[in-house]
């Protein structure tokens, strides 16, 4: 049971680590977009700059979220 439940977490906690990596680096590439000239409108660059943020906040919370399930596996060892 309580093998079953590790593995269960540490599935979580890979999960949610790959979510982040995935959101870090979509945020990164919009934000790179924003520097390259003409490639994004003057009226869009503010809500592509809200969309990196609310990326990045979301990359935060799931890198939060998967050391959680670790620091769970590690106190259960």
């Amino acid at each position: 049971m309580l093998d079953e439940q590790k593995q269960h977490w540490l599935g979580k906690a890979r999960d949610y680590k790959a979510y982040s990596l995935v959101l870090f680096a979509l945020s990164v590439f919009l934000y790179i977009g924003t520097w390259i000239p003409d490639a994004i409108d003057e009226a869009r660059r503010p809500l592509v700059l809200g969309a990196v943020f609310i990326l990045m906040l979301a990359s935060i919370f799931f890198s939060h979220r998967s050391n959680v399930y670790v620091r769970k596996i590690e106190e259960d060892v």
